[in-house]
C-alpha cells in the first residue's frame, strides 16, 4: 500500500523516505553513532506510519521514537530536542532548509512579533516604543537552543511560552528569552542593552527568572512575584480580608504563606454577641475551597501553605487537616500545612518537660515573641496555668506531641517543619517585626503584618553551567550573581498585585531571593559524594561566593538608586552579614550551633559597605526549582538524585529521564552496553548491578540510599550564607519514628531554618518480573521504639538484615518506554511548587 503524506495546506503527496531520513540525520548531527540513530530512528518510525498521516503527526511520531530510546543512550534525547525544535521553529516562523534561512528568519520577524503582539493586547506597549527592535533582532541566537533538554522544551512550551488568543504559540525560545528580558529591563536607562544582558545570560541557562516572571513578563498583566506570606489576624472583617486576598493572589499565579496562629480557639468567647468561637479549623476550609474554585491561571488548583505554632489550643486538630478520615469540613483538600516551631520546645522534647496549649486570645502576645523573650513570657503563662488562673489549656508531654507531628509528617507529608527561633534570630530584616511564617515552599522567611503582605521575587543560578571542563568559572559566576541581582531589583518596580498590602511591602523592602539549582549535577561531574566532605565544602564555598558578590552588588545599586525604605535599624544597617546572626542565634538559644564556621572572602570590606545602604532587605533563598530547573536541564535546587532512570510526571507530561553523568561515566569506563539492562531492571539502582567499580557507586549513590544527615550538612552549610531559608526536602529509607526524631532534631541544632517535603521509602515498589528483593529492607522498617533519649549522632543507624523473599510482580504500562515506574517526588508537591517555580 502506497502512503501518503497530508501537508499544512491539505494536499496530499507520496511519502518520501529519503526526506525524512534526511531530516532524522540532521537532527543527529555530531552525535556518537548518528548514522546508527538515524537508522533505528527511521526504521522505527516507518512501523508507525497510517495512510493520510499529517506532517504534524509525522513530526510528533518521529519525536516519540527518539524519546523512546533515550533508556538506551540520553543522546537520542539531544535528537528530540532538536526535531520538537523544529517543530517549533516551523510553526512560529516558517519553512526553512538551513541554518541561515533560520538565524535570517530568527531575526526578520522579531519587530513584527512584538508589535503585534502589543496591537493584538498581549504585551505592554512600552515592548514596541522603548527598544530598538532591529538591535535586539541581531542579538538573538538560536544556537544557544541547543543547551535545552526535550523535557525543557517542552516544559517551556506549554508552561511558559507566550500563546495568541486561539492558544497557538507565537514565540521560539529565542523570542521568549528576550520577550522576559525586555519585560524586565523598561526601566533602564539604556533598556535595549540592559535587556540583551538579561536575555544572554538567561538564553545560556546561567540563571533562569521563576515561574511567574517567565509567564507575565512583557505582558499586560506583569504580575510577575512569586512568593506572598500573609497572616490572618483574630477579627472577622481581616479574616474576609485575608479571604479576598487569597482569591486574588491565586488569580494571579502567586504561591501563598497563610499564618492562622492569631486566630482563637475552637469555643473561646466572642464578646460582642455572647456567642463562642468555631476556631481557626472551618475558616481553613473555606480558604482550601477558595483555592479549588480560583485555578491559577485557569490550568490547576491553588497553591498555599497554612502555618500555625504548636503552642496553639487547635494544634491536635490542625495537625488532622490532611486526613482522609473525619468531617469533610475540618479537613483541606488542597492546601498544605506547617508547623512553627519554637526554641522552648524543641529544648522542653530533649528534656522530656510538659508542653502546653493555650487560647491565643489568653495568650496574644506570644505570636510576636522569639527566643529567650518567648521562653520567659510561655514560663510565666505555665504558672498562670498551674495556678489555675487560665481560662482553658491542655497539658502533654513535648515529646508526645512531637511524636505526633512525626506520625503526620510519615503518613501524611504534612507538616513540614520549620523553626521560628532560627529563622526570627537570624534574620537581618528584624527592625520591621516578627517573621510569623514562611511561604508555599518554605524558602521565604520575611516579616508581615495586618499593613504588609511579604512578597518575594525568586531567581536562580544554575550551577552547572558555570562549571566548564571541571574547573570554575568564577567570573562568570559572579557576573550571573550581579547581573541577577540587577534584574530581581528591576523586577520590583514593574511587577503589579491586586493586593495593596503587599504592593506595599515590595515597595518598602524590596525582598529579593536569588538560590542555585544543580548542585547534584555539579557534585557527579567532579566525581564527588553527595555525602561527603568535599561536597560539603564545595556547596560552603559556592554559596559563600554567590552570596558576597550578590550583597556586593545589592550594595552597589544602594548607592545607585538608594537603599530600601526599611534598611535604617537593620541588621545590615549595622555592618552584619549572614553569618554573623549564627553568634546570634547561639547566643538566644544557649546551645552551640552545629556547623562549620570557615570564611573564604573578605567579608570585613563588606561589612563596612553595607552598613552605608542596601538596595534590598534580603537577598538569597534557594527554592525548589521543580520546574525553571526542567528547562535548565540539571538537578533541581540542592536535591540529590531520586534515581539514576525514573520516570517524571509533571503538568507538562510524563518524561523518561536518565542521568547523563551516569551514563557517561559508564561509558567512560566501557560499561554501559552490559549494565543498562540490569540499571533498568534495579530501578536506576547501582547496588547489586555487577560489574561497576565502588567509586561509581559511591558517587551515584540516589536519595534513599544517601544517609539524611547528608541533606543536612548541605543545607546548614548553605544556610550560613544565605539571609532567607532553603526549602530542603528529606528522604529517609527508614520509618523508625525515633530515627526521624533525631534526624529533625539535628536539623534544629545544625541552624538549618525549615525543611520541605518528608519522602519516605515505600513500603511496596513496582519490581521487573522475578526480581529478587529484600521487602523488609525496602520498606525501611526497623527494630526499636520511639527513642528520644538518646542524642542523634551525624551518621545513620545501622539496619537490620531480615530474610529476603521472592515477589513476582510487572511494571505498568507508560507513555514513554519502558521505564521503572519510579516518581522523583510526590506529584502533587511538584505541581505546587510551581506555583513558584
Amino acid at each position: 500500500m502506497t502512503i501518503h503524506v497530508t501537508k499544512r495546506d491539505g494536499t496530499r503527496e507520496p511519502y518520501d523516505a529519503d526526506r525524512i531520513n534526511r531530516a532524522i540525520e540532521r537532527a543527529a548531527e555530531g552525535l556518537p553513532d548518528a548514522i546508527a540513530m538515524t537508522m533505528q530512528i527511521a526504521s522505527e518510525l516507518e512501523i508507525t506510519l497510517f495512510d493520510g498521516i499529517t506532517t504534524e503527526q509525522m513530526d510528533q511520531a518521529a519525536i516519540q521514537v527518539a524519546v523512546q530510546n533515550v533508556k538506551d543512550d540520553p543522546a537520542f534525547d539531544t535528537v528530540a530536542s532538536r526535531l520538537l525544535l523544529k517543530t517549533i521553529y516551523k510553526q512560529v516562523l516558517g519553512d526553512f532548509e538551513t541554518q541561515t534561512e533560520l538565524a535570517l528568519l530568527h531575526q526578520a520577524r522579531f519587530p513584527g512579533y512584538i508589535r503585534e503582539a502589543v496591537e493584538d493586547g498581549l504585551f505592554e506597549p512600552r515592548l514596541a516604543s522603548a527598544y530598538n527592535l532591529e538591535r535586539l533582532a541581531a542579538a538573538l541566537d538560536h544556537h544557544k537552543d541547543e543547551a535545552l533538554r526535550y523535557i525543557g522544551i517542552v516544559t517551556l512550551r506549554n508552561r511558559y511560552i507566550a500563546t495568541d488568543a486561539h492558544k497557538n504559540a507565537i514565540e521560539v525560545p529565542a523570542y521568549f528569552w528576550m520577550r522576559v528580558a525586555m519585560g524586565l529591563s523598561v526601566n533602564e536607562k539604556d533598556p535595549t542593552q540592559a535587556a540583551i544582558g538579561f536575555y544572554r545570560k538567561m538564553a545560556d541557562l546561567d540563571y533562569l527568572a521563576a515561574g511567574s516572571t517567565l509567564v507575565n513578563a512583557g505582558t499586560i498583566t506583569p504580575q510577575l512575584s512569586n512568593c506572598f506570606v500573609m497572616q490572618m489576624d483574630d477579627d472577622i472583617e481581616h479574616i474576609a480580608k485575608s479571604m479576598r486576598d487569597v482569591m486574588w493572589l491565586t488569580k494571579g499565579t502567586g504561591g501563598i504563606g497563610l499564618s492562622v496562629t492569631k486566630m482563637r480557639a475552637e469555643g473561646s468567647p466572642i464578646r460582642s454577641n455572647n456567642t463562642t468561637s468555631t476556631g481557626p479549623i472551618p475558616f481553613m476550609h473555606t480558604i482550601d475551597s477558595i483555592l479549588r474554585a480560583v485555578s491559577r491561571g485557569g490550568k490547576k488548583f491553588g497553591a498555599l501553605c497554612f502555618y500555625m505554632e504548636n503552642w496553639h489550643l487547635d494544634f491536635p486538630q490542625f495537625l488532622d487537616l490532611r486526613q482522609n478520615a473525619g468531617d469533610p469540613y475540618r479537613r483541606t483538600r488542597t492546601a498544605n500545612i506547617a508547623v512553627w516551631i519554637s526554641d522552648e520546645f524543641m529544648k522542653r522534647v530533649a528534656a522530656d518537660q510538659p508542653w502546653f496549649l493555650f487560647d491565643p486570645q489568653e495568650t496574644p502576645d506570644l505570636v510576636e515573641l522569639t527566643g529567650d523573650d518567648f521562653s520567659r513570657r510561655y514560663a510565666e503563662y505555665v504558672a498562670l496555668a498551674e495556678a489555675g488562673k487560665m481560662r482553658d489549656y491542655k497539658k502533654i508531654r513535648a515529646r508526645e506531641q512531637y511524636k505526633a507531628i512525626l506520625v503526620s509528617l510519615q503518613t501524611m507529608s504534612h507538616p513540614w517543619l520549620t523553626w521560628k527561633d532560627t529563622i526570627n534570630l537570624r534574620a537581618l530584616n528584624d527592625n520591621t517585626g516578627t517573621i510569623h511564617l514562611s511561604n508555599l515552599c518554605t524558602e521565604i522567611t520575611l516579616p508581615q503584618d495586618r499593613d504588609n503582605v511579604s512578597v518575594c521575587n525568586l531567581a536562580s543560578i544554575n550551577l552547572s553551567r558555570h562549571l566548564v571542563d571541571g574547573h570554575w568559572d568564577w567570573d562568570r559566576l559572579a557576573e550571573s550573581a550581579r547581573l541577577a541581582v540587577r534584574q530581581l531589583d528591576a523586577l520590583i518596580d514593574i511587577t503589579r498585585s491586586s493586593v495593596p498590602e503587599s504592593e506595599h511591602s515590595n515597595d518598602q523592602n524590596r525582598a529579593i531571593g536569588l538560590g542555585v539549582m544543580g548542585f547534584t549535577d555539579v557534585v557527579e561531574r567532579l566525581g564527588l559524594s553527595y555525602e561527603s566532605e568535599e561536597a560539603y565544602d564545595l556547596i560552603d564555598q559556592l554559596v559563600e561566593f554567590i552570596s558576597w558578590h550578590a550583597i556586593d552588588a545589592s550594595a552597589d545599586l544602594a548607592q545607585e538608586r538608594g537603599s530600601y525604605p526599611n534598611f535604617a535599624g537593620s541588621g545590615w544597617s549595622k555592618g552584619m552579614v549572614p553569618i554573623d546572626t549564627l553568634d546570634v542565634l547561639e547566643q538566644r538559644r544557649g546551645t552551640p550551633v552545629e556547623v562549620d564556621r570557615t570564611t573564604r572572602l573578605d567579608w570585613d570590606a563588606l561589612r563596612t559597605k553595607v552598613s552605608g545602604g542596601m538596595r534590598n532587605a534580603t537577598l538569597m533563598a534557594i527554592a525548589p526549582t521543580a520546574s525553571i530547573g526542567l528547562v535548565a536541564g540539571t538537578t533541581p535546587g540542592l536535591d540529590p538524585q531520586f534515581s539514576q532512570l525514573f520516570s517524571r510526571t509533571t503538568s507538562s507530561g510524563k518524561f523518561l529521564e536518565v542521568n547523563r553523568n551516569l551514563v557517561a561515566a559508564l561509558q567512560e569506563h566501557g560499561l554501559w552496553e552490559d549494565v543498562r539492562e540490569d540499571l533498568l531492571r534495579s530501578q536506576g539502582d547501582l547496588t547489586n548491578v555487577a560489574d561497576v567499580p565502588d567509586e561509581l557507586r559511591e558517587i551515584y549513590q540516589t536519595s534513599f540510599q544517601l544517609s539524611p544527615y547528608a541533606y543536612l550538612h548541605v543545607a546548614a552549610r548553605a544556610q550560613k550564607w544565605i539571609d532567607q531559608a532553603i526549602s530542603r526536602n528529606v528522604y529517609l529509607e527508614t520509618r523508625d519514628l525515633g530515627e526521624m526524631a533525631d534526624i529533625y532534631s539535628a536539623a534544629w541544632r545544625m541552624g538549618v531554618k525549615t525543611t520541605y517535603y518528608l519522602h519516605v521509602k515505600p513500603r511496596h515498589q513496582a519490581e521487573q518480573s522475578t526480581v529478587k528483593v529484600n521487602k523488609a529492607k525496602a520498606s525501611g522498617r526497623t527494630a526499636g521504639g520511639f527513642g528520644f533519649a538518646r542524642r542523634a549522632t551525624l551518621a545513620p543507624a545501622p539496619q537490620p538484615e531480615p530474610e529476603p523473599v521472592t515477589v513476582t510482580t510487572t511494571i505498568p504500562d507508560l507513555d514513554v518506554a519502558d521505564a521503572p515506574l519510579v516518581c522523583p517526588t510526590d506529584p502533587q508537591a511538584l505541581l505546587e511548587c510551581e506555583a513558584c517555580q
